[in-house]
Formats: structure tokens, sequence, C-alpha cells
């Protein structure tokens, strides 16, 4: 019977958890799978609530984690405890969603078939559309141009895939999808499938998307790729110095361009893992 891992990064989130968790319980039910759930508490400051026991899966793992370092740390921690604890993962399949029910936990079933179909893709769900206001919209649009002029990628997607773990190796290899999943992955593997699909709204509480959560997360997404944004900015910053006539906005043009690179430079080497993974887990428990 072939096994299903899923990895729930959360924060704080324990009833939209649950609820998430339920979802999934009853639409993976009637498939013919064994389906392990890791949840990765990423250093939650409220209180462990309790999970509930599913019919549907084969055992409920929870990393808890010393300290909060965001969702993209708590996946690639997940994944590495994955590859370092389980054997035999040739013939599986590993599912990533985030706890708080913007990623449709009934969309899951949908990407596994894919990953079935498709031998050798990783699939992740792009964004058909958002939830969030206008103003938040306009900025994520913006985000994404900006990200396809200095990187040559369209990356409308996030952390909600599916993918065969014969690929896992590849895609942890070099510790990209620590700094930003979505960028890391197509860094290091190159069978991108792309299956459209509406963001919901949180089930409870209110989104954690705001202006420096974008501004942050897009440096991010584009630091994994700070070769490329230096050869790109490069030919961009000679163009405009090329066509300017003043000297000060030559000068300005010339900073932005050092500031942006050696800021990206920064935070990819920030970012980074400093340690073993296993050393960020404070305990482990088995729900089932």
């Amino acid at each position: 019977m072939k096994k299903v891992y899923i990895i729930l990064p959360t924060y704080n989130d324990w009833k939209s958890l649950n609820k998430v968790l339920k979802i999934l319980d009853f639409n993976l039910k009637k498939q013919n799978k064994e389906i392990y759930i890791i949840v990765v508490n990423d250093g939650s400051s409220s209180k462990f609530k309790k999970i509930q026991k599913f019919q549907s899966f084969k055992k409920i793992t929870i990393l808890n984690l010393k300290e909060n370092g965001g969702s993209q740390k708590a996946i690639y921690i997940g994944l590495k405890f994955i590859q370092n604890k389980i054997k035999n993962l040739d013939k599986s399949i590993i599912s990533i969603l985030d706890s708080d029910g913007e990623d449709n936990p009934r969309v899951v079933k949908k990407l596994i078939n894919f990953v079935e179909k498709k031998k050798n893709f990783f699939i992740f769900a792009s964004r058909k559309s958002r939830t969030e206001n206008l103003f938040l919209k306009f900025l994520n649009n913006l985000r994404l141009y900006l990200t396809w002029v200095l990187t040559g990628k369209f990356i409308n997607f996030g952390n909600f895939s599916s993918f065969p773990s014969s690929i896992l190796k590849k895609i942890i290899l070099k510790d990209d999808i620590y700094l930003a999943f979505s960028s890391g992955v197509i860094k290091n593997y190159k069978k991108i499938f792309l299956h459209s699909t509406n963001k919901n709204k949180r089930f409870f509480g209110t989104s954690k998307v705001n202006l420096s959560f974008l501004i942050l997360h897009s440096m991010k997404i584009i630091s994994v790729f700070h070769n490329v944004v230096f050869i790109r900015s490069f030919v961009i910053t000679s163009i405009l110095m090329i066509v300017n006539e003043n000297l000060v906005i030559d000068i300005i043009i010339m900073v932005l361009f050092l500031l942006l690179n050696s800021s990206l430079l920064f935070l990819n080497w920030l970012s980074k893992p400093k340690k073993r993974f296993n050393l960020y887990i404070k305990n482990i428990l088995q729900v089932k």
C-alpha cells in the first residue's frame, strides 16, 4: 500500500489545524493509502490543544520546535525529518499545506492524484484568486512581476504542493527551501506542474499577510536566485546609466544596485541553517 506523508506547519493555529485534519480525514478516507500526518509546531506561544484521533490516518506525529522560525523553516525541518526517519521512501507521496485553512485541504486529494499520473513531476497549487484587500493584492502582483524581472521566474505559488518522495533528495539538496520553499524547489528541480486553485480565507482569526510580511517574503524568494539577480540587475543598471545623462541619478542607480545585491547576499547567508535539523526540535509527540 502506497504511503502519503502530509506536512502541516502550524503556529498558534490549533483550532484551524483540527478543522484541516477533519476535512483531510473525510476526503482521504476512501484512498487506498496509508496516510501519515506530520505537524510541525513552529514554536507556538499559545498552549497546545489536543488533536483528535482520525480514522483515515495511520499516525499523527507532532514535531515541537524550540522556537518560532517561520513556515519555510518548519517545512524544511519536516522534510528533513521524513528523509532521515522514514525508510523505503521511493514509492511514497509527500504533500505540504498550511494549517490555517487558506490552502484548501479538499484539494490535497487532487494533488496526490496528479502525482500518480504525472511521474516525477513536482505539483504546485498556483493561486487563481486571493482573499486580501485590493491594496495587498496590488502589492502582491507587483511582487510577482518584480520577481520575474529579477529572476526570470513567475512564482505565483507557495507551500501548497505534492510530489513523489523519489525526488525529495534533489529538492532539499542545497538547503534553499529553508529560505523560501517555492524558490528552492524550482531552483533545484525543473519538472514542475501547476494546478490552478483559489486561495481560501482562514478558518479562524485574521490573515497574517501585511506590507512588512510581503516585503520580507519577496526578498527571501528573490535571494534564492541571488546569482541570477546580480547578472540581471547589472544589465538593467548598465542600460539605465548609459541612457541617463545625469550624474546624480547614475550614482543613485548604482547605490540601489549595490544595496539590492548586498542585501540579498546577506539575507541568503543569514537564513541558511546553521546546525543539524534535529537540533531545532524540542520534542516529538505521537498522537496515533
